[in-house]
């Protein structure tokens, strides 16, 4: 499963959430985490008249660097948890993604602001553009975890949603596998979008209910505790509300992966539930069965 993290950190609060989150996890998995800080080249936005200054501003980027992994690090041991410090220049994004690869980490940890209003809809550019970019699964996390998580008592209950299509079933797929090596209870969620109606006025006759039964049957045949919720109503906003009615401790979602200009897009309803979710959001493109 999950032996090899990496966690990206920049100073921010919700980085430093991150980072926090990732040890945690890493306690739970006991897996080996790698800290990344991505140092961005001053000389992409510098004018002619602070070119000189240049090589000041690289030492003192380096030192703050520097200075992020070593208090991680500290962080780090603390838990107990094993890990390695990488500091590393270029495009956040690009940069997070392609050491993520060489490292061959298999979950990349990443720190998003808490916003309200309409800014709820957008989640930030530099994780939503790895998230939409990276093969592995993404862990976008807003606040730390609980003091008592942070000793590794993480994912008694999470949530995944269903909607029958080969990216959602990839993320049942995903979550009954961490729910077996991890031992916790997964909430299956099928959203009939508000636009549709219950036919006949009994949901028991949607295809709601044959999606949300091949994914129990999954859960039985892999031993794991379960239960299943059909609802309906928007879906992004149900998929978030049934995570705080169930007192789950994060929502794991399925990504198609588009290419080309849409891959930054992510997909609607990952994008606006990873904005919008206090809890961690868990974006996966890849099942973890093989």
């Amino acid at each position: 499963m999950y032996k090899r993290i990496l966690v990206a950190t920049g100073g921010s609060p919700w980085s430093q959430a991150a980072v926090t989150y990732a040890i945690a996890l890493a306690v739970r998995t006991d897996a080996v985490l790698h800290i990344l800080t991505v140092l961005t080249n001053p000389s992409s936005y510098a004018t002619p008249d602070v070119l000189g200054a240049t090589d000041i501003v690289v030492d003192l980027i380096e030192r703050q660097g520097q200075e992020l992994l070593a208090q991680a690090a500290d962080e780090a041991a603390a838990a107990g948890v094993a890990c390695e410090m990488l500091s590393r220049w270029g495009s956040v994004p690009g940069t997070i993604i392609e050491t993520a690869t060489e490292e061959q980490c298999e979950l990349i940890v990443l720190g998003s602001r808490t916003v309200s209003g309409w800014k709820r809809l957008q989640l930030g550019r530099h994780a939503n553009a790895v998230a939409a970019k990276a093969q592995q699964p993404v862990l976008i996390v807003k606040q730390p975890p609980s003091p008592m998580q942070q000793y590794g008592d993480l994912w008694h209950r999470v949530l995944v949603a269903t909607g029958g299509s080969p990216w959602s079933d990839i993320a049942v797929e995903h979550a009954l596998a961490l729910a077996r090596a991890y031992d916790f209870e997964v909430v299956l969620l099928h959203v009939i979008p508000e636009r549709r109606r219950f036919r006949g006025g009994d949901p028991n006759s949607d295809e709601g209910t044959s999606i949300l039964a091949l994914a129990e049957a999954r859960a039985e045949a892999l031993g794991v505790s379960y239960m299943s919720i059909l609802t309906q109503g928007p879906v992004s906003s149900k998929i978030v509300d049934v995570a705080d009615e169930q007192d789950c401790d994060s929502i794991l979602l399925g990504s198609r992966g588009l290419g080309g200009w849409k891959r930054l897009m992510l997909g609607s309803i990952s994008n606006v539930v990873a904005a919008k979710a206090s809890r961690p959001v868990l974006v996966v493109k890849r099942s973890l069965l093989r």
